[in-house]
């Protein structure tokens, strides 16, 4: 009895959807790319800045491979 009345609760709820339109579709998709290239250029900046001062602090690298 809990599984048929939560299947008809299941298929209320999908009524409830929308789905959105192609240029929704399109801009909801670009704005997710935006932001994981900014926040993947983000951390990678991030890495390499700690990752040089870590060197340059250890003595092990130059500060941001530069020199020798």
């Amino acid at each position: 009895m809990r599984l048929w009345t939560f299947l008809k609760e299941v298929l209320v709820e999908l009524r409830k959807v929308v789905t959105p339109t192609r240029k929704e579709l399109i801009r909801y998709t670009l704005v997710v790319l935006v932001f994981v290239v900014f926040m993947m250029l983000l951390v990678s900046g991030l890495d390499l800045l700690f990752g040089s001062l870590v060197g340059w602090v250890f003595g092990d690298l130059p500060m941001f491979g530069l020199g020798g």
